[in-house]
């Protein structure tokens, strides 16, 4: 398979596609991840809840936890060291990560230790070196994984085994799959991805329907925050925003060109998204009306967690860092 030089996570040039060539799945796979006082710091593509702990996964197999709410940051246990892209949480203690060459690992303790579930150890492969990108659980049994060359993947048994789940999605040409997220609280999961490509499903992921796209760009993330509220982000500083759970579209008005990445919820209703070169944008009240807030480092950010008040975890180039943004 040719590999083009596409960039995840809103082209953070560290996480670029590479050749199955360049990087021998048999060591990445099987050498643990390398203890180091700067993981926190490190390159994190995503962050999650366990609990009352913040989790963040990101290269050579790093993964950080905090149970102060970003102060301080320990090291978890990981047994291989390729690039981690997504991680959550669907439960206190349960969680699930993946990455590069179809690395999913699963932790049971909140997040401290991991255990690798599986992976493509097949150079011969069609998906040999591809990464999974998303992941999200609807409970501790029920799983989906979503990745590069519409690579998607179901487990029905808390990853005990996977199976491909590409035939569900109405996905021929194989377009990237960049994000998968469902609604608290419901039945309801959508998955975004490149050409605009948006999938819904309304029964946890049993059955999906192709979604009429506002934008033939690339998404590179999807935030479903409530029933009447799910925020789409990509290319050229793009976001729309559904009241009816993706059946319609409004166009969010960023006043960005950079990719957009990730977007959430403060504690006080307010609307964030962020994304390269620091772009962070924040609505006034609970609309999705948008002003710039970008960060002074002009590191990507990549994914979000709201904290306490007006503060959020953000992870991305420089690793984990806590932005407050400021009163109404």
């Amino acid at each position: 398979m040719k590999y083009p030089l596409q960039l995840l996570a809103g082209a953070l040039l560290a996480c670029s596609l590479a050749a199955p060539a360049l990087a021998a799945p048999a060591s990445v796979l099987d050498r643990p991840a390398m203890a180091s006082a700067k993981a926190s710091r490190a390159l994190l593509l995503d962050a999650a809840v366990a609990g009352k702990r913040l989790v963040a996964v990101g290269e050579r197999g790093h993964i950080v936890f905090s149970e102060d709410q970003g102060k301080t940051w320990q090291q978890a246990k990981v047994p291989v060291s390729v690039m981690l892209t997504s991680v959550h949480f669907p439960s206190e203690n349960e969680g699930w990560a993946v990455g590069h060459h179809g690395a999913i690992l699963a932790s049971k303790d909140g997040g401290k230790s991991w255990s690798l579930q599986r992976a493509d150890r097949d150079a011969a492969s069609e998906k040999a070196g591809a990464p999974l990108l998303g992941v999200w659980f609807a409970d501790a049994q029920t799983g989906f994984a979503v990745g590069a060359y519409g690579y998607f993947l179901a487990t029905q048994d808390g990853g005990a085994t996977w199976t491909d789940n590409s035939a569900a999605i109405a996905n021929p040409d194989g377009w990237h799959l960049n994000d998968i997220h469902g609604i608290p609280g419901t039945s309801t999961v959508f998955i975004v991805g490149e050409q605009g490509k948006l999938f819904r499903s309304t029964d946890r992921g049993a059955t999906w329907r192709a979604l009429a796209s506002p934008f033939d760009g690339s998404f590179f993330g999807v935030a479903p925050l409530a029933p009447d509220l799910v925020l789409v982000a990509g290319l050229q500083g793009q976001v729309y925003a559904s009241a009816d759970q993706g059946n319609r579209w409004q166009k969010v008005e960023t006043g960005v060109t950079s990719g957009l990445n990730t977007a959430t919820r403060l504690a006080d209703g307010r609307l964030v998204v962020a994304g390269n070169a620091g772009v962070v944008l924040a609505s006034q009240d609970a609309t999705p009306v948008v002003t710039r807030v970008t960060r002074s480092d002009r590191r990507s950010v990549t994914a979000l967690v709201p904290l306490a008040g007006d503060q959020l975890l953000a992870v991305g180039e420089g690793g984990a860092s806590v932005l407050t943004i400021g009163t109404k």
